[in-house]
């Protein structure tokens, strides 16, 4: 501070917390109060006649009764002037991102299903995939998948249960082209990243391998960002043939050989090289996830520290304010001692640096930025009360359950966006053709809105399979009644026809026959109560996202996006 000049401290001057200065307010009516206080001299003026009053005080008293209301005034004055932090100088700080961001990729393509690594290289890392999900607690998760080209499972989310829950339908079937093109997937995995205004990010790939100009493309692609790389290799040095399934025998290439694809280091640490990363391999516990998941968040730290994003902060100098302020204090207590403890609580305020966070929240935070403090700390509950943003507020009630409340609000706005988040919020209600038309009408604003798209094909699915069940059970209702009467019928012949002896003995067969009516009504029930709790039971399963043939759904859409894309894999070298 003292290198600058006193230009250049009077063209930096501002108040941090300017706000604070509506304070100053108070000191006027503190100084009326005491200043009548002083002025009337007590209740002696009323008593004693002014020219023998003058006799009683002591000398100089009056006007020595004026300097504890001055030095009071003083130190009010003092202490919010400090408290609204004066600031001379600015200092540049690096910006540090809350909340982590990684992207996973996951090679699908046909090399996965070697064996060298029991059962299989792909088995294997889906369980470490679903172990590094356990393992992402904070911040955003996304997953890629990749064969031929390159496919978004799910985009960043906070929900990383979610993603874990597609895991066991994954296998290299669903892809719709061959091949193996990792930079492609790191292409979206960038994407992803920069959407979401991430300037550092975790990428995490669990892959059997790359060849030497994947090294180079993936080290172009992540040349220019600050995310960091950590690669968990899912193969051995000798290999293993590539099964086709259904006994058909192991891939062969066009020669006739069969494929034996090994893994090889060398492209891996040519990709090191030129890129922060760490790699390790796949271990039979649990260190090769720590490793990664360790190691990428000290390189993410060092990355966040190098960041080039820097801002200018104003510092602070409000605590040289305290010095004039002890010396104030100390002439309260000694010139009276009834006045000090107001601005001994004044000064306690402003020296303890959090003991106004929760006390000046009211007076200096809006409501929607106290709203959002309680958000990023999950607290939504509180956040949906304290939100006056109608979106933020529907979000809030969303996630801490309260669906019916968070269709209310969705339902004031009518963007492709709000329709799609009404529709998730109206599918948890059970309300489940509501919830497909507000599907359909995102759909009609905006076309392209996968999740939109997807997440109304699983409702339609539920419903066509509940429907098509209830219709079973109806049937098989109907025909439990026309059997029961046919046997009716039938018996009331016989009884016609029988003796009276006859008619004894049928009657104790019929008892019979109704203990084993009943037996079997009591199978038909308890075969509805079944269905009914399998029923139910896939319902929670698309509320919790896993619908009954995820893997098929996947592939069609997959197949739709590389479709869409236009593509033709022509030139690819191999198909493995």
């Amino acid at each position: 501070m003292s290198d600058l000049t006193l230009n250049d401290l009077l063209s930096n001057f501002m108040f941090i917390r300017p706000e604070a200065l509506w304070l100053l307010i108070l000191v006027i009516p503190v100084a009326v109060l005491s200043w009548k206080t002083l002025k009337n001299q007590g209740q002696w003026q009323k008593s004693i006649d002014p020219h023998l009053l003058k006799f009683l005080l002591l000398q100089g008293e009056s006007s020595r009764s004026w300097w504890p209301l001055i030095i009071l005034l003083l130190t009010l004055i003092t202490a919010i002037l400090a408290f609204a932090g004066p600031s001379f100088e600015k200092k540049s700080v690096p910006v540090y991102r809350t909340g982590d961001a990684r992207v996973i990729i996951l090679d699908l393509s046909l090399s996965m299903d070697a064996v060298d690594i029991k059962p299989s290289r792909l088995t294997r890392a889906k369980h470490k995939l679903t172990d590094i999900l356990t393992a992402s607690k904070e911040g955003e998760t996304a997953l890629i998948v990749y064969a031929g080209d390159a496919f978004i499972i799910s985009p960043l989310t906070s929900d990383a249960n979610t993603i874990k829950t597609m895991v066991p339908v994954l296998n290299t079937g669903i892809m719709p082209v061959l091949g193996s093109e990792p930079y492609k997937a790191f292409e979206k995995a960038k994407q992803l990243l920069i959407n979401s205004g991430k300037q550092t990010g975790q990428i995490i790939w669990l892959t059997d391998g790359m060849s030497d100009v994947d090294a180079e493309l993936i080290s172009d692609t992540l040349n220019d960002t600050q995310y960091t790389l950590s690669i968990l290799t899912i193969a051995t040095d000798q290999g293993a043939p590539i099964p086709l399934g259904n006994d058909k025998g192991f891939l062969k290439d066009s020669a006739g050989d069969i494929v034996m694809p090994t893994l090889r280091m060398k492209p891996f640490q040519d990709l090191a090289q030129s890129q922060p990363t760490v790699i390790t391999g796949i271990t039979a516990d649990n260190r090769d996830v720590e490793k990664l998941m360790t190691e990428s968040h000290q390189q993410l730290d060092k990355s966040q520290e190098s960041s080039s994003e820097k801002v200018s902060d104003q510092l602070d100098q409000g605590y040289w304010l305290l010095f004039p302020l002890l010396p104030l204090l100390l002439l309260m207590f000694r010139k009276n001692g009834r006045l000090p403890g107001i601005s001994l609580m004044v000064c306690i305020i402003v020296m303890h640096p959090n003991s106004h966070a929760g006390i000046w929240d009211d007076l200096w935070l809006t409501k929607n930025q106290q709203a959002a403090k309680a958000y990023q700390q999950n607290n939504n509950e509180k956040a949906a009360e304290l939100f006056e943003n109608q979106q933020w507020k529907a979000a809030s009630h969303y996630k801490s359950g309260n669906y019916d409340k968070a269709e209310e609000l969705y339902a004031n706005n009518q963007s492709a966006t709000d329709l799609y988040n009404r529709g998730n919020a109206l599918a948890h209600q059970k309300k489940f053709d509501e919830a497909i038309g507000a599907y359909q009408s995102a759909l009609e604003q905006q076309p392209d809105f996968e999740d939109a798209k997807f997440n109304k094909e699983l409702l339609e699915k539920l419903k066509q399979q509940q429907e098509q069940q209830q219709n079973n059970d109806n049937q098989n209702e109907q025909d439990n009644q026309q059997q029961q009467e046919q046997q009716n019928n039938e018996q009331q012949q016989k009884n016609d026809q029988q003796s009276e002896q006859e008619q004894q003995q049928q009657q104790s067969q019929e008892s019979e026959q109704e203990g084993e009516q009943q037996k079997k009504q009591q199978e038909v029930d308890l075969e509805d109560k079944r269905d009914e709790q399998e029923k139910d039971q896939a319902l929670e399963q698309w509320l919790r996202k896993i619908p009954d043939d995820p893997g098929g759904l996947l592939r069609r859409k997959m197949y739709r996006e590389y479709k869409k894309r236009g593509r033709e894999n022509r030139f690819v070298k191999k198909v493995w």
